[in-house]
């Protein structure tokens, strides 16, 4: 997977609108068009054996990597927890700071700002905790330190973080095997229903929420993702149905 971190892009301004994007219906357009025509042919048939809508899918997809398969953000401050965790210093994850997210600490204000919806704190805190870290320690002490970077790396349509196939039996391939992708990001939706009681049929704004945040009611990094997702959501069903 070692080309993939060379060759994959990093979400930046190319890879998808900016946040104030939303209020142009032309871009809006043009990157649920995009969206669709790449990833409905995966999506669909994920959606047939779930109760998630196709168009949420859609959406998710739209608001994590604007459709690009190949879309892929390093995360350092996951990367710094999980080399901790493979030589025993550090069993859960701590607080992320803003500059976390950025490469140069000077520059957050500008470059966190362009960056588009890295997941919130709370969401890496969710998953790794000191049961993660005494379960997986041994596998995450194995690993190379190239396996360690792609476990701290988000991945594709929904951007799903490396770390999530410690332990499932997988493989980080699967994250950018658009046949597997939207198979293993429903498996993350209906963990989050079984633990928060969400019907994912229904309660579309808490799963946008638990996608960036880790929780249902969450404060999402882009304030406005969740509501983005569900104007979204409108403008994938209306393709469906055209």
């Amino acid at each position: 997977m070692s080309q993939y971190l060379t060759s994959t892009r990093d979400l930046s301004a190319n890879a998808r609108p900016r946040t104030a994007s939303a209020a142009h219906p032309a871009r809006e357009l043009a990157l649920m068009t995009r969206v669709f025509e790449r990833c409905h042919q995966y999506l669909a048939p994920a959606c047939a054996t779930s109760s998630v809508p196709p168009e949420f899918l859609g959406a998710l997809t739209a608001n994590e990597s604007g459709g690009s398969l190949d879309a892929a953000r390093f995360e350092p401050a996951v990367y710094r927890h999980l080399k901790a965790v493979a030589t025993g210093e550090s069993p859960a994850y701590g607080h992320i700071r803003a500059q976390d997210l950025v490469a140069n600490p000077a520059d957050a204000a500008s470059d966190v700002a362009d960056r588009l919806h890295p997941k919130a704190a709370d969401y890496h805190a969710r998953y790794l905790t000191a049961p993660y870290a005494a379960n997986h320690g041994a596998e995450l002490t194995a690993a190379s330190d190239d396996r360690l970077r792609e476990y701290a790396t988000s991945w594709g349509f929904t951007q799903i973080m490396g770390y999530h196939v410690v332990g499932r039996g997988g493989d980080v391939r699967a994250l950018v095997d658009p046949d597997e992708h939207y198979r293993f990001a429903l498996e993350l939706l209906e963990e989050f229903a079984a633990q928060y009681k969400l019907d994912l049929a229904r309660e579309f704004e808490e799963m946008f929420r638990c996608w960036n945040t880790g929780q249902p009611y969450g404060k999402t990094f882009d304030p406005a993702y969740a509501a983005k997702g569900l104007g979204r959501m409108q403008m994938y069903r209306d393709m469906i149905h055209h």
